[in-house]
């Protein structure tokens, strides 16, 4: 197995089929300023296998460089293990010539593609990457949204959301990305929690990645909750933010909120949605967590995994 460098333009020429939204070369395009290089890789034997686009800073080398994961795009089919193994290795082999201090790898939760992405945590480990954290995410799959949903999730959970539905709340898609990020900072600041996104780099990657906005308001049509989604692959959407402003919390917005998104997107025949990791370096935001689990969601492990060169 070799590498073949590309360019971006030759990179989506090859690559017809990303691996999701974060693998497409107008995301990559976007957010290129952000490293020293970023590095277009096509893995061949013969045939065009995989692509892999890393960003190269500081000597080490990144996949994704700016997104929550990343994955082998296939460009051929039917792909064998041994495949996998050959192109991490070629990786490797390629990474020492260049002189590439550290590979940075973080996968997808195993759902995204349970056998594609079995076959890379196998090559990667074999291939002597250590796992240097294995974060909690959590998802909820939408044949699991019926008529008994409240029902379904726990007690502490369904009281919440009986209350909200209570509170003359109202839950709208809007396409105004001021008022969603607004509520979603405020929510941010309250908490402490990092805002990594500005309000510009949500409009220009929603340019990139189709996404939907949301906004919930109370009775005196004040927006208390709000949430941004991603359609990031066929079948999946991705919850990038959510939140509710800190004075609203006794109306429950956020149980309100969700079982919302979970109603119009199971209406529309989606799969999965992706709530994101509740971890840091691998350590749970338990009551973050609990949450999560409380309205109905089941959780994976998400890897990362990294090789000293």
């Amino acid at each position: 197995m070799e590498i073949i460098e590309v360019d971006n333009q030759e990179y989506g020429k090859l690559v017809l089929f990303p691996f999701t939204g974060f693998e497409c070369k107008e995301f990559y395009a976007l957010n290129a300023h952000k490293v020293d290089d970023v590095k277009y890789l096509i893995f061949n034997d013969g045939k065009n296998r995989f692509a892999f686009v890393g960003g190269l800073k500081n000597g080490v080398l990144k996949f994704p460089f700016s997104a929550s994961f990343e994955c082998f795009s296939e460009i051929t089919k039917n792909n064998k293990i041994l495949h996998y193994y050959n192109a991490v290795e070629a990786l490797v082999k390629w990474s020492k010539e260049q002189n590439i201090n550290k590979i940075v790898i973080s996968l997808p939760p195993v759902y995204y593609n349970p056998s594609h992405i079995t076959k890379m945590v196998n090559a990667l480990y074999c291939n002597k990457f250590k796992v240097v954290n294995i974060d909690v995410n959590y998802e909820y799959f939408l044949e699991n949204f019926t008529d008994s949903y409240e029902m379904s999730i726990d007690i502490k959970s369904r009281q919440k959301l009986r209350a909200s539905l209570k509170n003359n709340l109202s839950f709208e898609k809007t396409t105004d990305f001021s008022k969603v990020y607004e509520v979603i900072k405020a929510n941010r600041i309250f908490k402490g929690f990092p805002l990594w996104m500005t309000l510009q780099d949500i409009i220009e990657t929603s340019r990139v990645i189709p996404t939907d906005l949301f906004l919930v308001s109370n009775k005196d049509e004040v927006y208390v909750a709000s949430a941004l989604v991603h359609h990031i692959c066929d079948g999946i959407v991705r919850v990038v933010y959510w939140g509710n402003i800190p004075e609203s919390d006794d109306l429950k917005p956020m149980n309100f909120l969700s079982y919302h998104i979970f109603k119009y997107y199971y209406e529309r025949n989606m799969k999965v949605i992706d709530i994101g990791i509740s971890t840091e370096d691998s350590v749970p935001n338990y009551g973050l967590c609990d949450f999560k689990e409380g309205i109905g969601c089941s959780c994976s492990e998400k890897k990362i995994f990294e090789l000293e060169l």
